[in-house]
Order: structure tokens, then C-alpha cells, then sequence
């Protein structure tokens, strides 16, 4: 039985990836800040292969050119990597080094796409409770979250920390969409990995809102003191507005104010939480939206994006 569902769920991926390959293509991967040169930081680059060997990372380290404190740099870890690379330029990395700079790890995948929409769609995305084989709502398959996060903790990062003085205790996780769903299922089931989560846009539907589920087993056990989410979505995205007619059943699963009951819940529980929801941004917008102010207030140089509940 075991071998028949693996052959069914090969067939399907392999189904379910032509269809997603006749689908409009992602933007592609241009020059970017690493690619041109900044008078504020340097950048490397290396690559690292999944567990499963499916899936080859492209990891972008960028280093400020500015000295570290006594107890090295702060670390921010950047999912959708080829993206929020698209997004940095000579200017914000000028008002990173004007603080604070954290080492930047933008963590992509190779290809020449911002975006490989299967492979995140695998590695961002929660395995299912009960071990079922889970496709979204577009037929891409997932539950590779916990492999994914393994990688990044135990290769990734120590691939960073091999080539620069980083200070492990000051570490952020940011992402967006799926990547904010894999950022929260981090905070939820491993929150001593990293100093802030900074989940946005976090897609609480997949899977019919299974992530949700891991709130009370993360609430029964105690959680690190220094543990800080904060969780930002778009104001329009909220409404409903400008998004794409959504037809699966998984896309209704959660109300759109989720995200807002999932900070308070958790507020209402003793963690530390910020929560906004940014005027004028929908869905993808939120990328640049979030990114770069976390960035600036990583750096302390402006206020950390999201308001403090009460």
C-alpha cells in the first residue's frame, strides 16, 4: 500500500508540475545589488542541495564591509532569497551600515525565476498531522517545511558562521506567503531557533488552515523569553480587494482576519507580538513592504514594523 500511494504522488508531482510550467512565468532573476557591487557590503555565494537531492539552494551572504561589535554581527536568514535580493539596492544597505548591519542570507533556489514556485511550494509549507500526502490549492505538492528548516539550522547556517562573525543570538527569520507560513511553523514548533520571526502574509489557509493547529501544543510547553514574532499583512489583501477570484475550497478555509486573531490569541498567552496591518498593500506587495523596514529596525535604524498589542 505504502509503495502505491508513492507511485500515485510521483504521478501526480510530475502531473502537477507540467501544469504549473504552462502557468505565466515567475519574474526573472536580473542583476542585483550582489551582482553589481555596494560600498557597504561584499557578497558570496554558495550552493546547497536538499536532503532529497531534488532541490539546489542558491544562498546569497552578504557581509557588511563595516566592522562588527565585540560579539559579531546580528544574522537575518531571507526566505524567497532570489526576491528579496531583487528588492535591496545601494541605498538600504547605506542605511543598514548607518546602524547596526546584520549579515544578510537571502535564500534562493538556483534558476533563473525569483520565484521556483514548486520548490517553495514543497519546503515552505508544513508536513500534514496525520503523514497524508497534501497538494494546495494549485496542485503543488508540500509538507517539506520540517526538512527545510532542518537544512537551514544545521547547513546553512553553519556555512555562514564559518565565513563570518555573526552573533547567533541575535538571528531573524523573515518570509512571505508561503514563506510566511513556514516562518510561523517555525516560531510554533521550533522557537529557540532564531531571535525574531517575522512572518508575512502568512498563507494560514493551506492545508485548511492546519498550522493553526499547532498553536495549543506551542502554548502548553514554556517558550524562549527572548522569543519575538511579528506578523504583518496588507490592508487590501484583509478586504479582499485586487486578489485573484479564488474558487478552492482551501482558499475559504480560514477568515480573513486570521492572521489578527492568531496575534492576539497568542499576545493574550504572555508572547511578544506585533501585529499591523499595512494600509494600501495587498497580497504581493507585502513583500517589499515588510522586507525593507525589517531590515532598518534589524539594524536599529527605524521602528520595528508592526504595532505591540494591548
Amino acid at each position: 500500500m505504502r509503495s502505491a500511494r508513492l507511485i500515485l504522488a510521483s504521478a501526480l508531482f510530475a502531473l502537477m508540475a507540467g501544469a504549473a510550467l504552462a502557468q505565466p512565468a515567475p519574474r526573472a532573476v536580473g542583476p542585483t545589488i550582489a551582482d553589481v557591487g555596494s560600498a557597504y557590503y561584499r557578497f558570496e555565494q554558495v550552493s546547497v542541495t536538499s536532503a532529497d537531492g531534488a532541490r539546489v539552494y542558491r544562498v546569497q551572504i552578504g557581509v557588511p564591509r563595516k566592522a562588527p561589535g565585540s560579539g559579531g554581527y546580528p544574522v537575518a536568514y531571507l526566505l524567497d532569497g532570489d526576491a528579496a535580493m531583487a528588492r535591496i539596492d545601494e541605498t538600504l544597505l547605506g542605511q543598514l551600515n548607518a546602524g547596526d548591519p546584520p549579515v544578510i542570507v537571502a535564500v534562493g533556489y538556483q534558476g533563473d525565476r525569483q520565484f521556483d514556485v514548486l520548490a517553495r511550494a514543497y519546503d515552505y509549507t508544513p508536513p500534514a498531522q496525520d503523514g497524508a500526502y497534501v497538494v494546495d490549492a494549485a496542485g503543488r505538492p508540500g509538507g517539506g517545511a520540517d526538512a527545510f528548516l532542518t537544512l537551514l539550522h544545521d547547513q546553512i547556517a553553519p556555512e555562514v558562521t564559518a565565513r563570518v562573525y555573526v552573533d547567533a543570538t541575535r538571528s531573524l527569520l523573515w518570509g512571505h506567503s508561503y514563506g510566511g507560513l513556514c516562518v510561523l511553523h517555525a516560531a510554533l514548533t521550533r522557537p529557540d531557533a532564531y531571535g525574531r520571526f517575522v512572518s508575512v502574509s502568512p498563507s494560514l489557509w493551506w492545508n485548511y488552515g492546519s498550522v493553526l493547529a499547532e498553536v495549543d501544543p506551542f502554548l502548553s510547553r514554556p517558550h524562549p523569553a527572548a522569543l519575538s514574532l511579528t506578523l504583518l499583512v496588507g490592508e487590501e489583501e484583509v478586504a479582499g480587494r485586487g486578489g485573484r477570484t479564488r474558487t478552492n475550497p482551501m482558499w475559504s478555509s480560514v477568515p480573513s482576519g486570521a492572521t489578527r486573531d492568531l496575534a492576539q490569541r497568542l499576545h493574550a498567552a504572555g508572547v511578544d507580538v506585533r501585529f499591523a496591518e499595512i494600509p494600501g498593500q495587498g497580497h504581493g506587495g507585502m513583500l517589499s513592504a515588510s522586507l525593507i523596514p525589517t531590515l532598518l529596525s534589524f539594524a536599529g535604524v527605524a521602528p520595528a514594523p508592526g504595532d505591540v498589542l494591548s
